[in-house]
């Protein structure tokens, strides 16, 4: 169950405040910890990707990356799985429970925020996974 709670929690993490329309970009860095962000709006002072919803990348200000750095890095397999585990879950009729206000315990989730975490795996599955998988 810790498992799962990590999981929802990590999706959470991945939301931002305001809902994410499909054609919306996504900013992604990584911070001098090695933690990998998220977010609608780009970081102050550090270099970032910005990533469009459905795997291809449609601008950068950090330092070009490979040709091949598309659906085949090895972090976007790993994320890929990671949505589609939560995807599966959040499908499920399973009750699952997520630390929604940061204080460490996990709540129960309600129908509306199923559907919104939902919503978010289904976008990072199109980010991050290739079509047809």
């Amino acid at each position: 169950m810790r498992l799962l709670a990590g999981l929802i929690t990590l999706l959470a993490l991945a939301a931002v405040s305001s809902p994410l329309q499909a054609q919306d970009p996504v900013y992604t860095w990584v911070d001098r910890n090695g933690v990998r962000h998220y977010a609608q709006t780009p970081p102050d002072g550090v270099q970032y990707e910005t990533r469009g919803v459905r795997n291809q990348t449609v601008g950068t200000d950090a330092t070009k990356a490979p040709e091949s750095a598309g659906p085949e890095r090895p972090e976007d397999r790993v994320s890929c799985e990671r949505a589609r585990l939560a995807l599966d879950q959040l499908k499920s009729d399973a009750p699952l429970q997520m630390d929604r206000d940061g204080d460490g315990r996990p709540e129960p989730l309600d129908a509306t925020q199923r559907a919104e975490q939902k919503r978010l795996a289904e976008q990072a599955v199109r980010a991050y996974c290739n079509p047809g998988e």
